[in-house]
């Protein structure tokens, strides 16, 4: 009887082993599902989902608390002719140079996003609009001077810069629209066409 106590324990604690194994497997699993529903599919950041859900967040915050927040939103200049230049893999790997550049200026407590094929946004904490408009001018600094080289090429980056202080009262749609807005007003003053 003891012999078969021992096998029938031992083969619990296996089974028990078995099931904590396959527990941790779709735990992981689980976690790079999460991933995937908020990170783009091509860069490492935010997807616009993602960016939209924080940003309404931030903005019913600012209603109950009235801190304050900004939003940018950011087109790469230029992508249709590095597209058709250099290739589409010489276009991701832009894309991934200024999202990198985008992911290593910001705060913690910032979202930084990719909201569209070369449109960026950034959700920036604490920040009013000329402190918005400060770091906007510093990114566009760094994306410039930033070389970004793919294989013996050096592409050439720019972007346009929008940028809005979050309202009490706003929707997201509202904010992003202003953003949007003030980066074309951005791209005419720059005298930057269109793709």
């Amino acid at each position: 009887m003891r012999d078969e106590d021992s096998a029938a324990a031992s083969a619990l604690e296996q089974e028990v082993a078995a099931l904590r194994k396959e527990l941790q497997l779709l735990r992981v699993a689980n976690e790079e599902l999460e991933q995937l529903v908020v990170r783009d599919t091509l860069t490492p950041l935010y997807n616009r989902r993602h960016f939209i859900t924080c940003l309404t967040e931030r903005l019913g915050r600012l209603d109950r608390y009235g801190s304050q927040a900004a939003l940018v939103f950011i087109d790469v200049n230029g992508m249709k002719a590095i597209n058709d230049t250099f290739g589409h893999s010489a276009g991701d790997h832009a894309l991934n140079h200024v999202a990198r550049l985008l992911m290593e200026s910001t705060r913690l407590t910032d979202i930084a996003a990719r909201v569209g094929g070369d449109e960026f946004a950034l959700l920036l904490d604490g920040l009013d609009e000329p402190s918005a408009y400060e770091k906007a001018s510093v990114l566009s600094n760094l994306i410039v001077e930033t070389e970004c080289r793919f294989g013996d090429a050096v592409l050439p980056l720019s972007a346009s810069f929008g940028c809005t202080a979050l309202r009490n009262g706003d929707s997201d749609f509202a904010a992003i629209a202003r953003a949007d807005m003030a980066m074309y007003a951005a791209k005419r003053k720059d005298g930057v066409g269109r793709r």
